[in-house]
């Protein structure tokens, strides 16, 4: 069951703990964040549906009371304690849920809307302290089979409540303007075929849906002479994910990789806007891991500053350089999800939100 793209997340427990854990990455004293939610089956007991973790032990976010069916504002996995009114919620019914959670003072205050309507704030009475993680599901042993997509956070207080919105997957459809200077410097996979300048084939190596878990092909870094040779893909919409028309509030950058032995080499990524000339490193490190390692990085603004346009993410590329290869650095998988709002109803738009999804 998904709202919008082409997976949500699914999480279906039976008298168990049911909850994906997220990490935050720079620790925040304000938290906003949006998703969509749907019961195939609502809990059968007061829990949380999505709260943070770690910052002080407070565990604030959107909770759900059994007895009126109705999600709030709340704190408390283990006994949930819920702000003074709740909004009423069925199975079988995409809603969007908004919250804030602000914790630089005491006490910790938490605002929740669904589709719009607030519930009562929650307040606990609980030490300032930094926010570093926030959870879907429920870490209580509960009994409930919940749908979740289309989420987004920020870390700035007047970014609630986010409001409409979906997130859509892009993925390598085609090479861009690779710069290599000669033989055997990038090779598709084990094959021994070289990438060379104008071959349209390295994108096939990196376009996974869902991104790679396990080794299967790659650009393979082999030798490259220069540390400014690279090879380029080109982004484009995935399967079933038509063009935006609209500029996205959010890009968030995903790319796997791996090694061919864990000494020290080097392995340089780096996204780049369409037609800008500018770009930033979502990596410029050793790997030093056989297995496949996974690294994201999220744009509010083009790689080298200004607004997102439409035309700067349509056609946006991602580079992958080498200043020692040796082992060979390999790339697995690019992805792309960017969140988008509901501004237009043009028939175009109409379509996506009939498709009705970054990130995690």
């Amino acid at each position: 069951m998904v709202r919008n793209g082409a997976r949500s997340l699914r999480i279906n427990s039976t008298a168990e703990t049911g909850q994906a854990l997220g990490a935050i990455t720079t620790s925040t004293l304000v938290l906003v964040w949006r998703f969509y939610i749907r019961f195939a089956s609502p809990p059968t007991s007061d829990c949380m549906l999505c709260y943070e973790g770690v910052g002080g032990g407070g565990n604030c976010g959107v909770g759900f009371k059994s007895s009126d069916s109705s999600i709030y504002a709340a704190n408390n996995v283990s006994t949930p304690v819920f702000g003074a009114s709740g909004v009423p919620v069925t199975t079988g019914i995409w809603y969007r849920i908004d919250a804030k959670i602000d914790s630089s003072g005491n006490p910790r205050l938490t605002d929740v809307q669904v589709d719009g309507i607030p519930c009562g704030q929650n307040s606990l009475s609980l030490a300032s302290s930094s926010i570093t993680q926030i959870n879907l599901g429920s870490s209580a042993s509960e009994t409930f089979d919940i749908y979740y997509d289309d989420f987004i956070r920020s870390n700035t207080a007047g970014d609630y409540p986010i409001g409409e919105g979906y997130v859509n997957h892009f993925v390598p459809t085609s090479d861009g303007t690779h710069n290599i200077a000669g033989a055997d410097d990038f090779e598709l996979t084990l094959t021994g075929t070289d990438i060379r300048n104008g071959d349209n084939t390295a994108f096939e190596m990196v376009n996974d849906v869902p991104v790679d878990s396990s080794l299967g092909d790659w650009i393979n870094l082999t030798a490259p002479p220069n540390a400014t040779d690279y090879v380029e893909i080109v982004f484009g919409p995935a399967p079933d994910i038509l063009v935006p028309t609209v500029a996205p509030r959010s890009v968030e950058f995903i790319a796997a990789f791996h090694a061919a032995a864990v000494q020290t080499n080097n392995l340089r990524i780096a996204y780049r806007d369409n037609g800008g000339g500018t770009q930033d490193d979502v990596r410029n490190a050793t790997i030093g891991s056989e297995s496949i390692i996974y690294i994201r990085k999220q744009y509010a603004a083009i790689p080298g500053g200004g607004a997102w346009t439409p035309t700067a993410f349509a056609d946006s590329r991602a580079r992958c350089y080498s200043s020692d290869a040796n082992p060979d650095p390999r790339v697995d998988s690019y992805m792309i999800e960017a969140e988008f709002p509901y501004v237009s109803l043009s028939s175009i738009d109409r379509k996506i939100n009939r498709n009705v999804l970054l990130r995690m």
